[in-house]
């Protein structure tokens, strides 16, 4: 019933157009908005700079925020690759979104999502991003009903027939 009923059809539709709706509008803000030049343009990094620099500072005391294994990813991968993290967070944001509003390529999105909500998790900033991890698998939980109000659903029949007839 969860996943095959119309309702609920409409139901998760909702719920995914909502989080597309979080992941878009702070996508549009870092690629086209006030703070672009931080994420996209020749200031590209510092913003992402900022960030985990404030995570950074996160490891410390009995029960850190940051753990120190993501410590080391931040140190060793991603602040010296601060430029390359903005551009990624900034169009990643914008895409996950638009692909979740529109339902195309809905399971990729979901996963992508979860990715990005977990990174920052990890770097340790709850904000909104534990409720759209619990309602990204949700929806990956849900499957084929997640997208059935969208473009996958019309999509993927035909892309799935192109590469049988491919392979």
């Amino acid at each position: 019933m969860w996943r095959e009923s119309k309702l609920m059809q409409v139901v998760w539709t909702v719920i995914r157009v909502y989080i597309g709706w979080e992941w878009l509008s702070a996508g549009i803000d870092k690629v086209f908005g006030a703070t672009s030049a931080v994420w996209v343009g020749p200031q590209a990094g510092v913003a992402v700079s900022g960030f985990l620099k404030g995570a950074l500072g996160k490891t410390a005391g009995q029960h850190p925020d940051v753990q120190w294994w993501y410590a080391s990813f931040i140190k060793n991968v991603a602040l010296p690759n601060a430029k390359i993290f903005g551009i990624l967070v900034a169009w990643g944001e914008l895409l996950v979104g638009l692909a979740l509003i529109l339902g195309f390529l809905t399971t990729l999105a979901l996963l992508l999502g979860i990715l990005m909500n977990m990174s920052y998790l990890l770097a340790g900033a709850v904000s909104i991003n534990p409720i759209l991890l619990f309602w990204e698998a949700v929806l990956l939980w849900a499957g084929a009903a997640a997208y059935y109000w969208g473009v996958d659903r019309f999509f993927l029949p035909h892309w799935k027939k192109w590469r049988l007839a491919k392979g």
